[in-house]
């Protein structure tokens, strides 16, 4: 978690210690280095969102417990977390003197993510109550205030709910005055750009329709009526510059296959930054010119691993059909022109939850097994996760969990019969709700598998709702649960 200003005086970031999901915010002057005294304290599931006058920022905490001991720099603490809050804090004060913004007695499950708009005239509030991907979307407008909440207040922003339901997903990429655009998956799995006029809240027209099958992964505003969408398509990245005003396509930008991990740009600069990996890629960063209208790419950055040639090895795409004949997508990386004999030792990973993505990432870890063990490291990317949007999510959740493992024995099973691997050289491997897959997997069909790493496993299902981050789960058990909740079936 870090924020800097405007200015680029100030940086703010955020640490944990000891595992713990708790994080301390601090507070370092960028041109010395030099760390201020400011101090945060009792910070989850929050944004670091600076106002443009460089004064302060937005942060989201939870009420520090009654019995205040320091846990959160033991990340031992089990008990529920309750009753979000939105705080700004003030440069160079101390936390006890920060400004609480919002909160809702009434809702005491809901989480609060503040950001400001690039023209620093507006603080929007996405407002999530599980890991389902729907938010509410509240707005305050700062430029209407006589002073931003001013030290020494207690008293609200006055925020207007422009979404107030949990029916979809809002994401805010541009406003111009009060005409904002949002990616959203309101009527569309795959994601979209809508706008609204929030002076006008029935106004709401797509200004870049969803795609037949292409996942909107994410839209940056940038050089002016610009804007730079990243498209997943069959688990593989396509990015392209299109009209903010109409979502006319003007050019595409090639990219190799891999992760877009980040872009960073603003309407006020004609350059964008895009953070790239792969599985043999630790990670370049592209410097892209928009100055001469068609883009330019240039290496602003490459990460080397002394030792690692990369063009000994080779990472492709496979499909392979699960036990319903659903297709699935699966990355297979090993050295170059390997004998399919079944005598390699195979990793294979997997997750299949919460709609995330399983794209392709650098393991060192991975390098090692390949270039010193001839091992062959697969990521297969079955359902519960969000390669293929909304849909492809649901296909592997609660009544659909058996989807995710039904996915993954297949995937073991391609490998062993397209001459990969052998049942007692494969083995499988996830982390948390991955974990979980492991177990389940290696239990449903123990003669498919030599070994299994279940990290973190998800494994006490009927009592998963009841502590820490699992705590959105309204159920009080797993039959009432199932049908309902995305705690359980991930």
């Amino acid at each position: 978690m870090i924020g800097v200003s405007d200015d680029g005086e100030h940086l703010a970031y955020g640490t944990s210690a000891s595992g713990s999901d708790w994080v301390t915010i601090s507070l370092m002057r960028v041109r010395d280095k030099h760390r201020l005294p400011d101090t945060l304290s009792w910070v989850k599931f929050s944004r670091i969102a600076w106002t443009s006058d460089g004064k302060g920022f937005f942060y989201s905490r939870f009420p520090a417990p009654k019995d205040d001991d320091g846990a959160p720099e033991s990340g031992i603490r089990t008990d529920v977390n309750l009753n979000h809050e939105v705080y700004y804090h003030f440069l160079g004060t101390d936390q006890s003197d920060d400004v609480m913004c919002w909160r809702d007695p009434e809702h005491p499950k809901y989480i609060y993510t503040p950001e400001v708009t690039e023209d620093g005239k507006y603080v929007l509030l996405s407002v999530s109550e599980s890991s389902e991907p729907v938010n509410k979307l509240y707005y305050c407008d700062l430029s209407a205030l006589s002073g931003m909440n001013a030290k020494g207040t207690h008293e609200m922003l006055p925020f207007v709910k422009l979404v107030d339901k949990f029916e979809a997903f809002y994401g805010v990429v541009a406003n111009d005055g009060t005409r904002f655009t949002f990616l959203t998956n309101k009527d569309a799995p795959r994601c979209k750009l809508s706008r609204v006029d929030v002076d006008d809240p029935q106004s709401w027209t797509d200004v870049l329709p969803e795609d037949d099958r292409a996942v909107l992964e994410s839209a940056c505003a940038v050089h002016g009526d610009k804007v730079l969408v990243n498209y997943l398509s069959d688990v593989k990245y396509v990015l392209q510059m299109r009209s903010l005003a109409t979502g006319e396509l003007l050019h595409g930008i090639p990219i190799d296959i891999g992760s877009v991990n980040g872009i960073t740009g603003r309407r006020g600069d004609s350059e964008v930054f895009i953070e790239f990996s792969s599985f043999l890629t630790p990670g370049i960063v592209y410097r892209c010119d928009l100055s001469s209208g068609s883009p330019e790419m240039s290496i602003y950055r490459d990460i080397n691993v002394p030792g690692f040639d990369r063009t000994d090895f080779e990472a492709k795409q496979v499909f392979y059909p699960s036990k319903d004949g659903t297709k699935i997508p699966m990355f297979v990386v090993s050295r170059k022109k390997i004998v399919l004999d079944g005598s390699h030792p195979a990793l294979l990973f997997g997750y299949g939850g919460f709609g995330m993505s399983m794209t392709p990432q650098f393991s060192a870890a991975r390098v090692v097994l390949m270039r010193n063990l001839g091992f062959v490291t697969c990521i297969a990317n079955i359902r519960g996760g969000g390669e293929y949007g909304e849909g492809w999510h649901k296909a592997g959740s609660l009544a659909n969990k058996q989807n995710c493992f039904d996915d993954f024995v297949a995937a073991g099973e391609f490998l062993v019969s397209a001459g990969y691997t052998s049942p007692s050289r494969l083995c499988i491997e996830g982390g948390s709700n991955g974990g979980l897959l492991v177990a389940a997997c290696i239990n449903q069909r123990p003669g498919l598998f030599g070994c299994a790493l279940a990290h973190v496993g998800v494994m006490d299902m009927l009592r998963f709702h009841k502590f820490t981050i699992g705590f959105p789960c309204k159920s009080t058990s797993y039959d009432e649960c199932l049908p309902s909740r995305s705690c359980m079936g991930l």
